[in-house]
């Protein structure tokens, strides 16, 4: 299939272009198209279902947000050995499983 730009100018339904181009010739007229959303039951349903796992799991949000803002503000300190006996603690446990 050959292209041969015939469709240049045409308005692409859907997106910012047409109005971007008159915009860019001087027109002000501008029109406005209003989206919604909407959330069904399901979705809800499945929020609750994962902030309940997430309680009943020990993970902590308010934690993790923590964590992050230290991590963004460079006041959070890694403690290299605290995590390498982490690692061998959690090495021991699965030798030890087996």
């Amino acid at each position: 299939m050959k292209i041969d730009g015939s469709l240049r100018g045409t308005p692409l339904a859907g997106t910012g272009v047409n109005q971007a181009a008159t915009r860019a010739k001087g027109n002000t007229t501008t029109t406005t198209k209003q989206d919604s959303v909407s959330l069904s039951d399901a979705s809800s349903q499945l929020n609750a279902l994962e902030t309940s796992v997430n309680q009943s799991s020990g993970f902590d949000t308010a934690k993790v947000e923590a964590i992050k803002q230290a991590i963004s503000e460079g006041r959070f300190k890694i403690n290299p050995e605290r995590i390498a006996d982490g690692l061998l603690s959690y090495s021991r446990d699965l030798v030890s499983q087996q």
